[in-house]
């Protein structure tokens, strides 16, 4: 789970590290207050998001999924990208993210293919799962 990146973080298709980290750092920020929102606005607006409660097609769709997950009451959320990469006019990103239920740890891993979307890499493309206890 990421938020957009200011397309200039790219230089000759080499990825700013410190750009990611700050994207992951975001996201983690507006999970944790609830703003379902400012996650959304992360994604392009024909993303499509595949957790292991479905699939959600669309910006909108994907808003209503992160509101569903705050409902649950997931809360602690953080994520640590572990490996990114330019393609072309692609980034693929793969990590891990935690989180809490009550007092009862999960985590898993994620991947992502983000693009440019008015001059901001936006996540198209993420699938995020459950890590087997």
């Amino acid at each position: 789970m990421l938020l957009a990146v200011p397309y200039n973080v790219m230089a000759e298709e080499k990825l700013d590290d410190a750009a990611m980290t700050e994207m992951h750092k975001r996201l983690a920020e507006a999970y944790n207050r609830g703003d379902a929102d400012t996650m959304a606005d992360a994604f392009a607006e024909n993303a499509i998001r595949v957790t292991p409660t479905g699939i959600a097609q669309g910006r909108d769709a994907i808003r209503r999924s992160f509101q569903d997950a705050v409902k649950m009451g997931l809360h602690d959320y953080s994520v640590q990208g572990l490996t990114s990469r330019s393609e072309g006019t692609f980034v693929f990103d793969a990590g891990t993210w935690q989180a809490k239920l009550g007092d009862r740890p999960f985590h898993g891993y994620y991947t992502s293919i983000l693009t440019r979307e008015g001059g901001q890499l936006k996540i198209m493309e993420e699938t995020v799962n459950v890590a087997a206890p």
